[in-house]
């Protein structure tokens, strides 16, 4: 008998192949393997038939189903997507203006955030080399007390340069507090003034535009004016070898123009001068720096932090005698320890909260909170869209129905629906981008930013917008394409095809879930303004009211005296003080090297503390609770100080009147001095409530930059006006002031801006989902219009058909508010545990929310539902 082939692979050949070249496959195959039995055997050659047949399962062979519709030219098909879309969305305006407007909003929300997250992600990024400059820091833990600096000692950068040879360049950056700058006649206060090695601007990129960038500060006295600065100074002329007067550090000579520092960085300085013309002091335990360092590619920092590490034996170990009287063995034996950090220059602004920043530097999580209102504004938006679109999905069943009797695939009715969805998305892009331009002005005051419309439209943000509008019509798009593009065109015909209980079931989930995100948003609104209002009128331990501040006081020199005398006699002013620092000021300063002996144990502390005259508690009202005030001029005050009661607690006094504390000063014989505690004040809080009261040392002085002024009066511009005259008949100087309670509120003002723009997102979003409410309480109503109607003829009051609309709604709003109450508590509890001195979270809070969210659905609701129940049920069931 003569070999065949095998049966199996001719038949698999047969189901894979086209037909159209199966006979000359099959003929060529047989004869192949006639050949192959004579050549190899039978048994062989049927296994080299099989990896023939095998060989042909390839896309140009594979057998492909024959459509029985005619291919259309895909121009033209996308054409007539277009204009169905366009006529549908004109025929459904009411549906079209609600997912449009929903849309635009959300888009709207998303594009501004997506502006401030990615600007605070940028800080320091724009720098060459960023990724490998990082910040040295100091931490340690001295006597049972943490503390952790932005700074480090002045001589570590150049140890670390000495010692370890990963590290390309290290500089360093000093600030000295405000300065009056002189130009002929004319007095400037300059607030942002830096004192930086002649290195600064070869590790930052900073573009120098006149002078040389390595050899602009090498001298002291030298000064690099930004481009802004020069020209409020020096005009279009080349400032280039003159002359300014910094205050006491007297005449600077120009050697160099900078480009202005970008608002995306961690220092804003608008004038650097070098930094031999202050003394840095090259003690480790007595000055610091910010210092900087550039690692070279490569080099990992763990290598420096292990080359650190070894910087207390080598360095430190004899200052540690001289400032602290004890060996280093000793110590460390007690839990006591110095160590250095080394943070990535891109992760200050974020990621440091430390003390003596540079600036206030923001918070991670901020970041969080609004990337995740976008997305969940965003989502509401999607979700009217997708709830609109399957709710009027019976009022569309019979357009589906007669384009599939007409020959329409499934395929062709997705891609229909997806180009609708498509076109309302960047209509509605359209749309969010007039929004934007409109409300940027208010969006940057908010946000304290600078932002203008052609970011929006950079080249960087454009494509990534484009690319997420397709994305979001498409995901926003396909359920309900799918869903209406699945329906069987004889049942639609029929008039056989109802909403159906899964695309009810989903409605109610979409809508829940809008209201949870709805209710969230309103709880953190009232929570974060009752925290607001907490702190803000909270007892302080002082009066902050009618307290004016007049600032750089020491321009007068001997003068202020009888300044201070003249001002005293004033009918409208109470009381004056000199103060070095007022509570809410930026000269708070940090005492380092505090010693206290208790019993036999001296501990050492690093403390707040400052100067004040005599008048300063009676001037701001702050309470004695032991011993006595400053006595008058006498120079034996000046070796007495005033205490806090948090600092009682932390010395560990039983009767701290005439306990003796100790400032170690920079290490040096003779820099040593002692004081006596002669008084304790009541605690007042000086600093933010997110920090408990610190421990207090206020020292006697009159070498004072500020006078407090307790003033009376209703006529504020005219006692202003007169100070002023009084002050200028002093000194050329400029005149500024503030007052105590606005100073009091500048500290708040990153909650405060979260509170406003939360309270806003939180009206978006009620907005949003009241607009989606509005559209399918409208759908609703049109789908029972005749229910309502034989209804009405049955004898229903108009009350009974509002309840019966309204409460399928309701329920679902009520149980969001059940769902979103933990999750609101949870969210709030947590931003509350930032502050030392909070506002527990009341449940009336969460009733009001719910209350909110309750009526605006209600009011929302009933519109539709009113009208329907006061129709005419003739006009409802004439069809009938």
């Amino acid at each position: 008998m003569k070999p065949v082939p095998p049966r199996l692979a001719d038949r698999l050949l047969q189901w894979l192949v086209a037909p159209q070249l199966l006979e000359s496959l099959l003929g060529d195959l047989h004869e192949e393997f006639d050949y192959q039995v004579g050549r190899v055997g039978e048994k062989r050659a049927r296994w080299r038939y099989w990896r023939e047949v095998l060989g042909f399962v390839k896309p140009r062979f594979i057998r492909r189903p024959k459509s029985i519709y005619s291919t259309p030219n895909t121009t033209d098909m996308l054409r007539n997507y277009l204009t169905v879309a366009f006529r549908n969305l004109w025929h459904h305006k009411a549906f079209t203006a609600i997912n449009m407007v929903g849309l635009a909003v959300g888009l709207a929300t998303c594009l501004l955030i997506i502006l401030f997250v990615h600007h605070e992600l940028s800080y320091d990024r724009y720098h060459a080399h960023a990724d490998r400059i990082y910040r040295m820091t100091l931490y340690g833990h001295v006597d049972e007390k943490d503390m952790q600096l932005a700074y480090a000692p002045g001589p570590a950068g150049q140890a670390l340069l000495r010692d370890c040879p990963g590290i390309e360049m290290v500089t360093r950056l000093r600030k000295e507090g405000d300065f009056l700058v002189k130009n002929g006649r004319d007095v400037i206060k300059e607030k942002h003034v830096a004192f930086v090695d002649s290195n600064f601007f070869s590790v930052f990129t900073i573009p120098m535009l006149k002078g040389h960038r390595t050899k602009a500060l090498v001298e002291p006295n030298t000064l690099v004016l930004t481009e802004t600065s020069a020209r409020k100074y020096f005009g279009q002329a080349n400032p280039i070898g003159k002359t300014l007067t910094m205050g006491h550090l007297g005449v600077f000579r120009i050697t160099g123009v900078c480009a202005d520092v970008p608002s995306n960085t961690h220092f804003q300085y608008d004038m650097f001068a070098s930094l031999p013309s202050v003394k840095t002091g090259s003690k480790w335990m007595a000055s610091g720096a910010y210092t900087y360092l550039r690692l070279r590619d490569g080099y990992p920092i763990g290598q420096v932090e292990a080359v650190s590490q070894g910087f207390l034996n080598k360095y430190m170990a004899s200052e540690i005698k001289e400032f602290f009287g004890i060996t280093l063995d000793d110590f460390l034996q007690k839990g006591n320890r110095f160590g250095f950090m080394f943070q990535p220059l891109t992760d200050i602004h974020l990621h440091s909260n430390l003390d003596d920043e540079l600036e206030a530097n923001s918070e991670s999580r901020y970041l969080y909170i609004f990337s995740a209102i976008a997305l969940f504004i965003l989502l509401l938006a999607c979700i009217n869209f997708m709830n609109l679109s399957t709710a009027g999905s019976v009022g569309r069943s019979k357009e589906v129905g007669i384009r599939k009797v007409l020959g329409s695939i499934r395929k062709q009715l997705i891609n229909q629906f997806l180009a609708e969805s498509i076109l309302v998305t960047f209509l509605a892009l359209g749309l969010a981008l007039v929004l934007v331009i409109f409300l940027l002005p208010s969006f940057n005051e908010l946000a304290g930013k600078h932002f203008t419309y052609r970011a929006v439209i950079s080249g960087r943000m454009l494509p990534g917008i484009v690319l997420a509008c397709l994305a979001i019509g498409l995901l926003a798009g396909s359920y309900p394409a799918f869903v209406l593009s699945s329906f069987r065109p004889i049942a639609v015909l029929k008039g056989g095809l109802s909403a159906g209980p899964r695309s009810g079931w989903l409605r109610s989930t979409l809508v829940t879930v809008q209201f949870v995100v709805s209710i969230t948003m309103i709880v953190a609104t009232i929570v974060a303004n009752q925290q607001l209002h907490f702190i803000q009128h909270k007892k302080l331990g002082f009066d902050k009211e009618q307290l004016l501040i007049l600032h750089d006081t020491y321009v007068m020199g001997p003068k202020l005296n009888a300044f201070k005398e003249e001002l005293s006699k004033m009918a409208s002013i109470n009381r004056v003080a000199m103060a070095g620092f007022l509570p809410a000021g930026a000269s708070n300063q940090s005492v380092d090297g505090i010693q206290v002996r208790n019993g036999s144990q001296v501990k050492t502390y690093r403390n707040k503390g400052y100067y004040v005259d005599e008048d300063y508690l009676p001037t701001l009202g702050i309470r004695l609770v032991q011993g006595r005030n400053f006595a008058g001029t006498s120079p034996a005050e000046e070796s007495k100080v005033l205490i806090n009661e948090a600092a009682v607690l932390a010395y560990g006094f039983t009767n701290p009147i005439g306990e003796q504390i100790s400032i170690i000063g920079d290490g040096t014989e003779g820099s040593k001095r002692t004081y006596t505690v002669v008084g304790v004040v009541k605690n007042f809080h000086f600093e933010s409530m997110r920090q408990h009261i610190a421990p207090l040392v206020v020292f006697y002085g009159h070498e004072n930059g500020q006078l407090a002024l307790r003033i009376q009066t209703s006529d504020i511009s005219g006692l202003l006006h007169t100070i002023e005259q009084r002050w200028k008949a002093q000194t050329d100087s400029p005149f500024e002031y503030s007052f105590l309670d606005e100073r009091f509120n500048t500290i708040y003002q990153s909650e405060q801006r979260l509170s406003r723009l939360v309270g806003i997102f939180a009206g978006l979003a009620v907005l949003i989902a009241c607009l989606g409410l509005f559209g399918l309480a409208a759908l609703t109503t049109h789908q029972r219009t005749k229910e309502i109607g034989v209804r009405k003829v049955l004898g229903a009051s108009i009350t009974s058909v509002v309840v019966l609309l309204s409460k399928d709604f309701l329920r679902l709003v009520i149980l969001a508010l059940i769902i979103a109450s933990p999750l609101a508590w949870y969210a709030m509890s947590r931003w509350l545990q930032g502050f030392a001195y909070r506002i527990d979270l009341a449940w009336w809070y969460f009733a009001l929310a719910g209350l909110l969210a309750v009526g605006i659905a209600l009011l929302t609701v009933s519109f539709q539902s009113v009208r329907a129940a006061l129709m005419n049920p003739v006009k409802s069931l004439r069809s009938e």
